[in-house]
């Protein structure tokens, strides 16, 4: 795998998705439903962001062109995944949609830019 300063950008990535999953527990103070809501968006943003992380660490080293075919084809399938289970999780549950749905979308843009931010470290230093 790819390090970044003695870790893969799945374990940095981890570390930060933890790191939220922590914070969004403190909603519970607010309410059940929406401590539910808000824990279950960051959780499911960390899933697809860590997963993204793996295929990163995985592929990394593969011929160029195949990894950035492997690479669209997973981010394409995790996105009708995210949009699959998104709307199961508001058309099944009794979750609150809007800590819900402003829950994911501040996690995963969070995470997906701290992501971001590892692998164009690793980047730079592979080129150099």
């Amino acid at each position: 795998m790819i390090e970044n300063n003695g870790r893969s950008v799945v374990k940095s990535t981890s570390l930060v998705s933890a790191f939220l999953i922590l914070v969004s527990g403190g909603f519970f103070a607010v309410g059940e439903t929406e401590g539910v809501a808000v824990l279950t968006g960051s959780m499911l943003s960390s899933v697809f962001v860590i997963s993204s992380a793996w295929i990163f660490d995985t592929f990394r080293e593969t011929k160029t062109s195949t990894f950035i075919k492997i690479f669209f084809f997973s981010t394409a399938i995790r996105f009708l995944l995210v949009l699959i289970l998104f709307g199961i999780l508001l058309g099944v549950t009794k979750i609150d949609e809007i800590y819900f749905t402003v829950s994911f979308i501040i996690s995963y843009l969070c995470q997906s830019v701290t992501e971001m931010i590892f692998i164009n470290k690793i980047l730079q230093k592979s080129g150099s």
